[in-house]
């Protein structure tokens, strides 16, 4: 396979090479590269009519589905830089965001004209509206921002190819992070970044034309962008489902359309062995799985090899700041290193650093600092924060970690996510690992809160899988028989669910800033 340095080529090779392929399945539609590839150079030269410019951001605002795909592949056709935004995001979040990195256009699935409207009353710098649907809702733009039918001339345009001389260093994308930890910041990711990545997943994922993923994972998320630019790099095909609140329908999905390939978070697969009837389907056709976006823990990790017995489970490790992995864990090692990440991608060079920079002995904690053609070019508009984690050494991850003496890495936890009760540092990863040991539970978050004898407490909270079945203080007995007395939470509470973004992480700082009583 020819290497690329643009990520449009992605789609353009495939489109040359079988026109045919099926590229997107959606419920009913079929979608074929020929026809994606000539829809989306339509919509690029629209756009450049309207007076898009070499290097303007452009946000887009979309479930998963044909528009936002055709939307992604035409802004970077057009030389543009791609700002996918977060559905779940209301009107002052999407403000924000669009002011942070100076978009001059939104396109916009025909569902998010209100929040278009609402982020536009916010102030941001926007000159044209794009909405798929129609022009409900265009009459109310302020007379500054211009508004634009996307269901309107698009079809008159050429469909020949676009291509506006972009160079590997050029930045494709600006991806947003969760905010997980904090407010979100614009990760600048060049074509190479996000190609090289993409590459380097294929490879060793063994990944081809014949592949078709389940993706129900957002594409905003880079994870989710990664299972589409992964695919499109070999002709394969994306299956999107959108419906994952009903389990079983995706699993319905998964089998009638005989998917070789799912990715999934933590919490997509304790909904699946917990919520579903996932052990009870013909999988006889899915080829492998994929985690990342958060460690799993290693109870739930044998409860999926044992639910998936014929399929390959890769675990991998990544930061949307890496385009975005970094590390995978083979299945032929997963049965004897559960709890590990694995070691790096092909092209990417991953060490555990002491805070002066030298190299942590094998089991020693130290942070994992990645070097790669994958790294971010730096946080868009905020050099102070890229120097804080890009320097000599490559990208500081804010992961602890130690390397076993065949080079295996563990995470023990993020910088950010540990608790300092009285003279303990105390990793949250490793007592939400113990309390998922509990058959009883379905998921976990542990935070410390303040507390004025100890600086703080552990507080965990518990997503039972049965409530009424549950019983706290059991829990709390067990855990004092397989944890020292000072990890044990000092309190356990009970949760109908946990905060989650649209990818599907635990949102710890919803926890800590409105604990739940």
């Amino acid at each position: 396979m020819k290497k690329s340095h643009l990520l449009h080529h992605f789609l353009s090779r495939a489109a040359d090479e079988h026109p045919d392929q099926p590229f997107l399945v959606h419920e009913e539609q079929v979608s074929c590269y020929g026809e994606v590839e000539a829809s989306s150079n339509r919509l690029a030269r629209r756009l450049l009519g309207e007076g898009l410019g070499v290097g303007d951001r452009v946000g887009i605002l979309a479930q998963n589905s044909r528009f936002y795909v055709e939307a992604y592949y035409a802004v970077l056709k057009a030389g543009a830089i791609a700002v996918p935004l977060n559905t779940a995001a209301r009107g002052p979040a999407l403000a924000q965001v669009l002011r942070d990195c100076g978009a001059r256009f939104l396109l916009a699935g025909r569902r998010f004209a209100r929040e278009c409207l609402s982020a536009i009353s916010e102030g941001t710098e926007l000159e044209v509206l794009a909405l798929q649907g129609g022009s409900r809702g265009l009459a109310r733009l302020p007379g500054e921002v211009r508004g634009l039918s996307l269901d309107e001339g698009v079809e008159s345009e050429s469909p020949d190819p676009v291509d506006r001389g972009s160079v590997e260093g050029d930045i494709a994308s600006i991806v947003y992070t969760s905010g997980s930890t904090g407010t979100p910041q614009g990760v600048a990711l060049s074509h190479g970044n996000l190609c090289s990545n993409a590459l380097s997943i294929v490879d060793y994922l063994h990944l081809s034309s014949e592949d078709r993923v389940l993706a129900i994972l957002p594409f905003y998320y880079v994870y989710g962008k990664s299972l589409l630019n992964t695919h499109a790099a070999v002709g394969g095909t994306v299956v999107i489902e959108n419906r994952f609140q009903y389990p079983n329908t995706a699993l319905d999905t998964l089998e009638s359309e005989r998917c070789t390939g799912l990715a999934g978070v933590p919490s997509t697969f304790s909904i699946l062995l917990n919520r579903s009837n996932l052990t009870q389907r013909n999988l006889s056709h899915l080829r492998y799985v994929t985690q990342a976006g958060g460690g799993m823990s290693p109870q739930l990790t044998r409860r999926l090899m044992e639910a998936l017995p014929n399929q390959q489970v890769f675990v991998m490790y990544g930061a949307t700041e890496a385009a975005a992995r970094l590390a995978y864990l083979a299945p032929d090692e997963l049965p004897r290193k559960i709890g590990s990440i694995g070691k790096a991608i092909p092209g990417v060079e991953l060490r555990v650093l002491r805070a002066d920079g030298s190299e942590a002995a094998d089991g020693e904690e130290g942070e994992i600092v990645a070097r790669g053609p994958n790294i971010m070019a730096g946080y868009w508009n905020d050099p102070e924060a890229t120097s804080e984690v890009l320097d000599e050494h490559g990208y500081h991850t804010g992961d602890l970690a130690r390397r076993d003496e065949e080079g295996f890495l563990y995470v023990v936890g993020r910088t950010r996510d540990f608790i300092k009760a009285g003279a303990h540092r105390i990793s949250a990863r490793e007592i939400e690992d113990a309390i998922l040991e509990d058959v009883e539970v379905h998921e976990s978050a542990v935070i410390g809160v303040p507390d004025e004898m100890l600086g703080e407490k552990i507080v965990a909270y518990v997503v039972p899988r049965a409530a009424a079945a549950f019983d706290p203080a059991a829990l709390a007995k067990s855990l004092k028989h397989r944890l020292p007395i000072y990890k044990v939470p000092a309190e356990i509470r009970v949760l109908d669910d946990l905060p989650k973004n649209e990818s599907g992480k635990i949102m710890k700082q919803v926890l800590r800033a409105n604990p739940p009583a």
